[in-house]
């Protein structure tokens, strides 16, 4: 066995928690997604969490998603079609 300390900040923490409140019915289909639903669970496992509020003002990581705007006319056979963010 393995002890590890982790240090997550409140967002990704929160997601994790939307997750399993989300998908009540969470279920593996093979043994290396059980694996990663098992690590989960023990991040939001309320045993778990040592410390609240350990420092840092605001997450150390952004993520920007750009949905890609589809031409209306989808043919391939124009062979001019062009995705755009």
């Amino acid at each position: 066995m393995k002890k590890v300390e982790l240090l997550i900040g409140d967002f990704e923490y929160n997601q994790i928690k939307e997750i399993f409140e989300k998908e009540k019915d969470f279920k593996p289909i093979n043994e290396k997604d059980f694996v990663i639903i098992k690590a989960l669970k023990q991040i939001i496992n309320p045993n778990n969490l040592v410390e609240e509020n350990v420092g840092g003002e605001k997450d150390t990581e952004t993520i920007t998603y750009k949905k890609v705007k589809e031409p209306e006319n989808k043919s391939l056979d124009t062979g001019d079609v062009e995705f755009k963010l």
